[in-house]
């Protein structure tokens, strides 16, 4: 409404201080700082932001589980296929066994893995993953992480500094039960220089 009342005002003139309190109010919820989260329309867009940012070689991996949402393994087929470099699945069995889950998925890594790719909730399963330790152990490695929370938030206790993804993205229009469209983002400070715009417009700095 506001908007359509005044769209100069409020796009022009408030809407980075709306959007910064917005993000501070979601980043306070989230366990996390403000300038490391930025808004997504959802988390598929987040998960594409990444794949694209990823400087991946011919001969590179992503590794990820067989568990993953259909949206996000199209996503990486697609970036590995331009790229020469592979993605592959593991497969993660049921019954599920959470205490053996991230070895399962650190035993099939190679020199070559760039990525581990998995989801803290699984959208077909509803498994929740153990991902604090895998994140933990893959940075041992010098392995990259990105977490696919489209369906954490609002289901579980969310601590993303706690959690260590280099990436975590996730939805906010599920259960938490925002309006359409908002998800977000959060990039880890070290590796914020990476991550490249899906698109450039105005807001962007060189």
């Amino acid at each position: 409404r506001e908007t359509e009342r005044n769209p100069v005002a409020l796009l022009g003139r408030r809407s980075a201080e709306l959007l910064h309190e917005a993000r501070a109010a979601l980043a306070a919820h989230l366990g996390a700082a403000t300038d490391d989260l930025i808004f997504m329309p959802n988390a598929t867009t987040g998960v594409n932001t990444v794949a694209r940012s990823l400087d991946l070689n011919a001969g590179d991996e992503v590794l990820s589980t067989d568990h993953e949402y259909g949206a996000c393994d199209a996503a990486w087929r697609f970036i590995c296929a331009k790229a020469g470099a592979h993605y592959r699945r593991v497969e993660i069995p049921l019954p599920f066994e959470p205490e053996t889950w991230a070895q399962r998925l650190l035993d099939a890594t190679t020199p070559r893995t760039r990525l581990i790719f998995a989801s803290h909730i699984t959208s077909t399963t509803a498994l929740i993953f153990p991902v604090q330790d895998l994140c933990s152990r893959a940075r041992e490695r010098g392995i990259t992480t990105l977490i696919d929370g489209a369906h954490a938030p609002g289901q579980i206790e969310l601590d993303l500094q706690a959690v260590g993804a280099d990436f975590y993205t996730g939805n906010c229009h599920k259960w938490l039960l925002s309006p359409k469209g908002a998800g977000f983002l959060h990039v880890r400070r070290d590796r914020q220089d990476m991550i490249e715009p899906l698109a450039v417009s105005w807001g962007w700095r060189a």
